[in-house]
């Protein structure tokens, strides 16, 4: 009984001795049966090179162009033209807000751009322009008067012009004294008399003012001031000149300028962004293509930026990889030949690598490159999103 009891127990000693302290186990080689003997498989977490001239690497397929939609305002949803799976063409109108408000705004603009540009408007700018020549002539002749001052003639009649209103007054004063007029006018001698006086008064001093100015030299002050005159009353008629022009269809310098063409621009603009936001309140297809999410109906309130609908090219499609190992990306070239299969389908095509992103992206901690292929060929049934295995051929 002893001798039996004592080989199960030597056996476990042996065996425990043989087991030792626990560790990690290293990972075992794939062995491949026949051919010339047992090699391991080679091991890669992100794609990997499956024989010598290929590199292989998961990827999906994904439409060439897709539009994330969504309002720049917010608005109730109006009217919703398209349902999920429907094929759109580009320009059409998807889903539509409420847009009574901003139908009024571009009215009233309208209108605003109108009352500047009708025919009142264009009469008024033909006025304004015989009112600038006018006194663009009268400052001209101040200005002259102002250089030529010494002109003796001019100051002779202007002389003339004193001593004979001096006379007058003088007259007219004499004739009010000797009317006896008081306080208040009490008859017609009386009120004839102060009539005389007043008006002889004012034409003395109309002559006095006009002497005084012509018969001395005048200030630099006086000279700038009638230069200052004449400049702006130019810039006044080639404004109105240009505002004319505008209006009636001519030639309109580039530098043009002026209140009254500002304010016709302003009008302009004011139209402009009443029609952009009359715009803003519909979503128009980019582009042709399939509904791929419609997430409102109608009476719906949406914000600024909510994504609303999605659309997407599903006649023009690639295929981007998503587990390209940084071991295996430097052996993929531009224009390399690819082979894709469609596990959905069960169908393979052929294409080409058309872009090799520069960035790398993180895949379970390893480091991944996005490649883009081109397919030589779309086959049917082929939806964005589905999932494909790319053999690179890296012998080329």
């Amino acid at each position: 009984m002893k001798f039996k009891l004592f080989l199960p127990i030597f056996f476990s000693m042996v065996l425990v001795a043989c087991t030792g302290s626990p560790r990690s186990s290293a990972a075992l080689p794939t062995v491949v049966l026949g051919g010339t003997g047992s090699t391991p498989a080679p091991t890669s977490i992100a794609g990997g090179s499956t024989a010598a001239g290929t590199v292989t690497a998961s990827g999906v397929l994904v439409a060439d162009q897709q539009a994330h939609m969504a309002f720049s305002l917010a608005g109730n949803v109006k009217l919703v033209n398209v349902v999920l799976g429907d094929q759109v063409q580009a320009g059409q109108t998807l889903v539509q807000l409420d847009d009574a408000v901003q139908q009024i705004e571009l009215q009233q603009a309208n209108l605003a751009l109108q009352e500047l540009s009708s025919p009142e408007a264009i009469a008024n700018a033909k006025l304004a322009i015989t009112t600038a020549q006018t006194n663009v002539t009268n400052a001209q002749i101040v200005l002259n008067n102002q250089q030529y001052w010494h002109n003796t003639a001019l100051i002779q009649n202007y002389y003339a012009n004193y001593v004979i209103a001096k006379a007058n007054l003088d007259k007219a004063q004499t004739a009010y004294d000797n009317a006896h007029v008081g306080a208040y006018i009490n008859n017609a001698n009386e009120a004839a008399a102060y009539n005389s006086l007043y008006t002889a008064q004012q034409a003395y001093n109309t002559a006095q003012y006009y002497y005084s100015l012509y018969s001395q030299a005048p200030t630099q002050t006086q000279q700038d001031q009638a230069q200052a005159n004449l400049d702006l009353a130019n810039a006044t008629l080639k404004n109105a000149q240009t505002y004319l022009a505008v209006l009636t269809g001519g030639t309109v310098p580039a530098d043009a300028t002026g209140t009254d063409l500002l304010k016709l621009e302003q009008a302009r603009l004011t139209v402009q962004t009443a029609q952009a936001s009359l715009d803003a309140t519909r979503l128009i297809a980019p582009f042709s293509g399939e509904v791929a999410s419609v997430t409102v109906s109608t009476g719906d309130y949406v914000s600024p930026g909510q994504v609303i609908l999605v659309i997407g090219d599903v006649n023009h499609m690639h295929v981007e990889t998503t587990d390209l190992s940084e071991r295996d990306v430097p052996k993929v070239k531009l224009g390399q030949m690819a082979t894709v299969s469609i596990k959905a389908l069960n169908q393979a095509v052929s294409g080409k690598v058309s872009a090799i992103s520069p960035l790398a992206d993180s895949l379970g901690g390893d480091v991944v490159y996005k490649v883009t292929i081109l397919l030589d060929t779309l086959p049917s049934n082929l939806r964005s999103g589905m999932s494909v295995d790319v053999q690179f051929n890296t012998s080329q």
